[in-house]
């Protein structure tokens, strides 16, 4: 009987929090750190502010970008075009996901970037692990890509779902995986 009165109360929780995100701007959201969700509801935003106001748009593609959710980030880079702004934040979204394809195909297929030269992004682990890719640092074990840089090694492989996986070890211990959909 106790169990019973948990799982209704838990569910009752659940639900409860459920309708108070529907309640909350954007920007709370994306304060609370709904990432997640905000970037699930990214055409309800795209369909809402489309031409009005890129700033939030932007926001909504940085939730997506925090969650390391490409695929769903390029619905907003398409629609990022109005502004100086935007049209930047198109171009970093549409780079993060040209450099997760050519990661594919190095991983894959053995491609050489070497002729190569995207915009050097710093402020995501794909973007720093792409730049030493591009200048050739890197060996080639089995289905993997490996970096040695200082202290840290990357790992990089992909997914069965074709995500680009990054696992970074400091000291030949793992620190993070992260997931590039």
């Amino acid at each position: 009987m106790r169990i019973l009165w948990a799982v209704a109360i838990l569910v009752n929780i659940v639900f409860a929090a459920g309708q108070n995100l529907k309640d909350m701007t954007l920007l709370e959201l994306f304060n609370h750190k709904y990432y997640t969700y905000i970037c699930d509801k990214r055409w309800k935003y795209i369909n809402k502010y489309n031409n009005k106001r890129e700033d939030l748009l932007s926001l909504v593609a940085y939730a997506c970008l925090k969650k390391r959710y490409l695929t769903p980030a390029l619905d907003l880079a398409k629609v990022l075009k109005t502004t100086k702004e935007g049209r930047k934040n198109a171009t970093y979204i549409v780079t993060l996901f040209l450099m997760k394809k050519f990661i594919i195909q190095m991983v894959e297929d053995d491609l050489n970037i070497g002729n190569i030269k995207l915009p050097q992004i710093t402020d995501n682990t794909m973007g720093v692990v792409f730049h030493y890719l591009e200048k050739g640092d890197y060996k080639k074990e089995k289905k993997a890509l490996v970096l040695n840089i200082g202290d840290k090694t990357y790992k990089i492989t992909v997914s069965k779902t074709n995500d680009v996986v990054i696992e970074t070890y400091i000291n030949n211990v793992l620190k993070s995986r992260e997931y590039y959909w």
